[in-house]
């Protein structure tokens, strides 16, 4: 999680009781937060909100609440991300510990070992394949994958295929569900342009190669560290958790991304349904518009600082340095 979304989180677990009964588009002021965003209530993930009035008696959330004591009375917290990408929010975060706890951004720490990051790794089975007989040009494959927790309904698959077909854009895909079934006649229309892998790819390996340009992602926190370190910009769907706050900082505080529009989205009996059509105008304009142009060209320069962070004088680096001695000191 970044610095920002627990700063937020744990500023909206305290705010929850008095955010019952607010309009969803009630605008939000985060006290001590300078946030590069605008919040509304209608944008506070469910988890939050239902965890923080659950009350007494609630196991979860005195078992949270004993989670959250011994955290804000630790010495600190290390956090996986870099100085640079947290804009001024490792004040705000550090302002919930006592007795001047710190918060250390050593990330992004899969680029701590570069002879390891700059290794080759196990190309992903048959992806290479696509883009081998594609012959695909530099930036022009989107990634597609949501994770390995997010739930995904069928009804919802079925769209983000469809979506995808529309868009004419050559895809990678990887769907972690084992009840869905490719919509009849998808694969042999897609054949040669997209690529629907059931199986662990190494994600890294996918948003390292030279032909992917976008990542379709529910913008958990590794996944958005990886994109951003190999300048990869992120078209983002957020589904749980902190998420819609990692998604609001890539696109709206970075603007290293862009959102997949909410309108013409249905509710269906297992929740929200984006339509095709809002799917295919995200793959497009990210991957060929001039929003998604500036998105790439910002996303490539995050990259740049990521890896400067983790080098001899970078962010994390002096970071790292500076905890070693303060323990050795302890």
């Amino acid at each position: 999680m970044s610095v920002c979304a627990m700063a937020l989180s744990k500023s909206l677990w305290r705010a929850a009781p008095r955010l019952v009964g607010a309009g969803a588009n009630e605008p939000l002021d985060v006290p001590n937060m300078n946030l590069p965003f605008d919040l509304t209530v209608g944008e506070v993930p469910w988890e939050i909100m239902v965890n923080g009035i659950g009350g007494p008696g609630n196991p979860f959330v005195e078992f949270m609440e004993e989670v959250g004591w011994a955290d804000v009375n630790s010495w600190g917290v290390v956090v996986n991300s870099f100085e640079e990408l947290e804009l001024s929010h490792i004040p705000a975060l550090e302002s919930f510990y006592r007795d001047g706890a710190r918060a250390w951004c050593l990330g992004p720490l899969f680029l701590c070992d570069q002879a390891q990051a700059q290794a080759p790794r196990d190309k992903s089975k048959g992806a290479e394949g696509l883009f081998e007989r594609a012959v695909a040009p530099p930036g022009s494959v989107m990634y597609v994958s949501f994770g390995t927790q997010a739930d995904v309904s069928s009804a919802q698959l079925d769209e983000l295929a469809h979506g995808l077909e529309m868009s004419g854009v050559p895809f990678v895909w990887v769907v972690r569900s084992g009840s869905w079934s490719v919509p009849e006649g998808l694969e042999g229309r897609i054949e040669g342009r997209g690529l629907i892998l059931r199986k662990w790819v190494d994600q890294r390996y996918m948003l390292g190669h030279r032909a992917v340009g976008g990542f379709l992602s529910h913008c958990g926190w590794n996944s958005v560290l990886e994109s951003v370190s190999a300048g990869v910009p992120i078209l983002a769907w957020p589904m749980m958790a902190e998420q819609p706050f990692n998604a609001k900082l890539i696109v709206e505080g970075l603007e290293a991304g862009l959102r997949i529009e909410a309108a013409g989205s249905r509710v269906a009996d297992d929740g929200v349904v984006f339509k095709r059509e809002a799917i295919c105008r995200g793959v497009r304009e990210l991957m060929g518009g001039a929003k998604g142009r500036r998105a790439r060209d910002r996303a490539q320069a995050l990259g740049r600082v990521a890896h400067r962070a983790v080098g001899d004088g970078g962010s994390s680096r002096d970071a790292m340095t500076r905890l070693i001695s303060e323990l050795r000191e302890c």
